[in-house]
């Protein structure tokens, strides 16, 4: 114990620490940070250490077997020159990520709106209405696959009870990607009305009570109260959502893996066709570049704009 101090002392008029960082020294902050070593090395390893070693990889001409070949930055001025694949598949990943947002925002937001109110039952409806979020990737992917058979599928069962011709939902270039969207709404819809639901429960009873004897309708209440108190609500939800979409592999994989052609394909899928099935992990490390570069801007942007926004109101 003083031997500690003693150091401790002598680093510190050694060092010119100001005066608010030199608690760091003290001995409860110093075994704090020992405790984290173990945590910070694992995310390191798990987290940190994968992004260099891409980068590294995306100079390179690699195929997984032989010694990387050093090319610079060959695969970037193919990706970002006019690579008509690439953007294709960009376009897809956008449309595919931006379509899924809307659709589950505003399910989930009807969803929120119709569970803040007591009916009979309200529990049992919303333990159902979360059952898909309780549901892993791969089984939500294999029950849509089977649902979308062309032959003995649900959906096209229905269609064919009604009078209507079967679709080939994941077998046409023009409802692939549609169809995949559904599935991914499916499964995911509940986690925004289950966080838009938790917001609605926080708005004071007062201001809707207030509204309502000034002769407000439904849509004002929920126009000029309800939606202002759930905007940072919609800010983070959209945001996670739109991450979680842009980089989600499993659906697109199993219920497509990007056909028939081009017309479903995602960059994750993208990035895998390009690493296993053509062995070109160098340029399949500079696409991963590319969509970390775009999610980060995207993050950043999405951000400044939702300040600006507050800053104005």
């Amino acid at each position: 114990m003083v031997k500690y101090y003693q150091l401790r002392n002598q680093l510190l008029n050694r060092v010119s620490l100001p005066q608010k960082y030199r608690h760091l020294l003290s001995k409860e902050s110093v075994w704090g940070w020992l405790f984290l070593v173990p945590t910070l090395v694992s995310l390191g390893l798990v987290s940190v250490y994968p992004v260099f070693r891409a980068a590294y990889l995306s100079m390179n001409e690699y195929n997984g077997i032989t010694p990387p070949t050093w090319v610079g930055p060959a695969h970037y001025v193919k990706i970002l020159s006019g690579w008509p694949e690439f953007w294709q598949v960009l376009l897809n990943t956008v449309s595919w990520a931006f379509g899924s947002i809307i659709i589950m925002l505003l399910v989930g937001m009807g969803f929120a709106v119709l569970l803040n109110r007591e009916f009979r039952g309200r529990n049992v409806v919303q333990g159902l209405l979360l059952l898909p979020w309780a549901m892993p990737y791969i089984a939500v992917a294999l029950n849509f696959q089977w649902m979308y058979n062309y032959n003995l599928g649900v959906f096209n069962g229905l269609l064919r009870l009604v009078g209507l011709g079967a679709i080939p939902w994941i077998g046409s270039s023009k409802f692939a990607l549609f169809s995949a969207m559904l599935g991914w709404v499916w499964r995911n819809f509940p986690f925004f009305m289950i966080s838009f639901l938790a917001a609605m429960k926080a708005i004071p009873d007062s201001l809707y009570e207030a509204a309502l004897v000034d002769g407000s309708s439904r849509w004002e209440l929920f126009r000029h109260i309800t939606l202002p108190y759930l905007q940072p609500v919609i800010i983070v939800t959209t945001l996670l959502m739109s991450l979680w979409t842009f980089n989600n592999f499993t659906m697109i994989f199993v219920l497509t893996s990007g056909g028939p052609g081009m017309s479903s394909m995602v960059l994750p899928v993208y990035v895998y066709n390009n690493a296993f099935l053509s062995n070109s992990v160098g340029l399949a490390s500079a696409i991963g570049m590319v969509m970390m570069v775009i999610m980060l801007g995207y993050g950043l942007v999405y951000l400044q704009l939702y300040r600006q926004d507050i800053g104005q109101v």
